[in-house]
């Protein structure tokens, strides 16, 4: 490899415009031991594997490697390493690969602008200083030190952290394993394993005749065409299970657990239920809608999970054709749009016979309690955070306020009252209190919120927070609810918190929305028109961002332009 890149770069030399770099490149991505060994097959590798992957580059990059590609065949080619046919391979595949390998160069450019972003968010919860260049230096130097596993738990850490799930609710253990051992999956699952004992297969599948044989044993619904849907969801979920094994070209038999066991009997349902609605297809194939659908069913699964109540099926069939329009390239979309609809139809109709799914007369799906503790336990194999209702109970008051930001209002409401019933009214308004003093006003916000639910007991330390600018505000309000009609919040205090909440809306959802969300219904009429533009003169942090966030998105021209005049005042101040 050394001989190979040295002669390249003396014969470049004698060339004007030879990329010595780009050869050099792809010569050590090869690890060639003789240059003999370079074909068609190996350089389509280099190009659309080993590089993409090893190298930073963008679809900008490629015309300038495939022209380090073509220089290094020449040389090899007037070195007389390579015979003529050869060298003909090797130019037909440089002149026929720029579109693969510029697809190829941007998704890598992608998942590297990906990895960044998760790096940048690993430092940042690190407590790294993102514009201290020696100490983002460090942290990298140190971050490379790791072993291969301590890095990928590091990642995954971060990957957690990113991705919480709204809480949930599980049902007792012993009830979800009952349904779990009468559902017709797990049932249906050993069945079709008993029957399909030493039956020889087509490909690891069950021939046709013998598709319609098990489909009438089991007592399944056979499709229109013939093909029986339902079976080969079953036996999808029987072989990724390893209910059924393949040996010699037929089916066997495995020794299923004990499903007397509740363990037992729920790893077994979950690992059928996995098989069932994580299927993978080509990346170069053609999908028909049924398998469009059955690729984003855990998605559909995802937003019923997320959403926590029946969702009417119309809404998750327009939600999946959306989906599919924005993230398919499709080349028949009206076929695929009128096509998934029925596709969809028929994958619930499996999960509702199958105890995943429940529908109620007015066509109001939702998952059952099983098909909430399956999703859940994926959710957490793919290292997602899929905190429970109560887990908040014992922690802190900043770990409750933190973890409540995921929360849904319902389930808001049952995780503050498990918190506040574990605490006596001084410990938690104390807590809280410490939150709203040294936090961002995104967990002021929510700790607010939890304050106002304190018990009468907790007055001595709300009193005693009228003397800090941070908790003044919601101290004089909790008190004036609390029976102390004479403390009323000033008007400072009141300009304060919508400043405070702004601010905190920001944080969380972004100022677009925050402002959408907080004065989109809000006419300028002159209560609001004379806050805005008074909010400037506040010691608030924040007010010179809340005052540009009005000016950017408010709806109304003039309040929006009263508020960049304020903002102006905001930074000359």
């Amino acid at each position: 490899m050394k001989t190979t890149v040295e002669g390249f770069e003396a014969w470049a030399a004698e060339k004007e415009g030879a990329d010595l770099h780009g050869a050099r490149i792809l010569v050590e991505l090869a690890d060639l031991n003789r240059t003999a060994e370079l074909d068609g097959e190996l350089l389509r590798e280099i190009l659309l594997e080993d590089f993409p992957e090893n190298v930073v580059a963008g679809p900008d990059d490629g015309p300038a490697v495939l022209g380090a590609a073509r220089d290094l065949v020449a040389y090899l080619a007037e070195g007389g390493e390579l015979d003529e046919a050869r060298v003909r391979e090797l130019q037909g595949v440089i002149d026929t690969v720029g579109p693969e390998f510029a697809e190829a160069l941007e998704t890598s450019a992608e998942n590297d602008g990906n990895a960044a972003e998760l790096f940048l968010r690993m430092m940042s919860a690190d407590g790294v200083d993102l514009d201290d260049e020696a100490a983002v230096e460090a942290w990298v130097h140190e971050f490379e030190a790791l072993s291969d596993e301590e890095k990928l738990e590091r990642t995954m850490q971060q990957f957690a952290a990113d991705n919480v799930v709204p809480p949930v609710r599980l049902a007792p253990r012993a009830e979800l394993a009952a349904a779990a051992r009468a559902s017709a999956l797990l049932t249906g699952a050993l069945e079709l394993a008993a029957w399909a004992d030493g039956r020889a297969l087509e490909e690891e599948r069950l021939a046709e005749g013998d598709v319609r044989a098990a489909a009438e044993a089991l007592g399944l619904p056979a499709a229109e065409d013939g093909e029986d849907l339902r079976l080969e969801r079953l036996w999808d979920a029987a072989r990724h299970a390893d209910l059924i094994e393949v040996d010699g070209g037929r089916a066997r038999r495995a020794q299923a657990p004990d499903t007397a066991d509740d363990d037992a009997a729920l790893a077994l349902w979950v690992a059928l239920f996995d098989g069932v609605v994580t299927r993978e297809f080509p990346e170069d194939s053609a999908l028909s809608p049924l398998e469009v659908c059955q690729g984003e069913l855990p998605s559909v699964l995802l937003h019923l999970y997320e959403h926590g109540s029946a969702v009417p099926f119309g809404e998750l069939v327009g939600g999946l054709v959306e989906h599919v329009q924005e993230g398919y390239e499709i080349a028949d979309a009206q076929t695929l749009a009128q096509g998934l609809p029925q596709a969809l139809r028929l994958e619930a109709d499996g999960l509702l016979a199958w105890g995943a799914l429940a529908e109620d007369d007015d066509a109001q799906t939702s998952l059952t309690p099983l098909g909430v503790y399956a999703v859940r336990e994926l959710l957490l194999a793919d290292g997602y955070t899929a905190p429970l209702i109560g887990d908040l109970a014992e922690g802190s008051a900043a770990e409750l306020v933190e973890g409540l930001a995921h929360h849904r209002e319902d389930t808001a409401e049952q995780e503050i009252g498990l918190w506040l019933a574990a605490r006596s009214a001084a410990e938690a308004a104390d807590g809280l209190l410490e939150v709203m003093r040294e936090g961002h006003p995104s967990q002021r916000n929510i700790a607010a919120v939890v304050l106002q639910q304190v018990g009468q007991d907790a007055e001595p330390l709300v009193r005693a927070a009228l003397g800090v600018r941070e908790t003044r505000p919601y101290a004089a309000i909790w008190l004036n609810t609390h029976g102390d009609e004479k403390t009323t919040p000033s008007e400072d205090d009141l300009q304060w918190m919508f400043v405070d909440t702004l601010a905190g809306m920001i944080e969380a959802v972004g100022a677009h929305d925050a402002v959408q969300v907080a004065l989109a219904e809000s006419e300028p009429d002159t209560e609001l028109t004379e806050l805005v533009e008074a909010v400037w003169r506040l010691d608030h942090p924040h007010v010179e961002e809340v005052l540009e966030a009005i000016g950017d998105h408010h709806h109304d021209k003039e309040l929006a332009k009263i508020a960049r005049k304020a903002a102006f005042k905001a930074r000359s101040k």
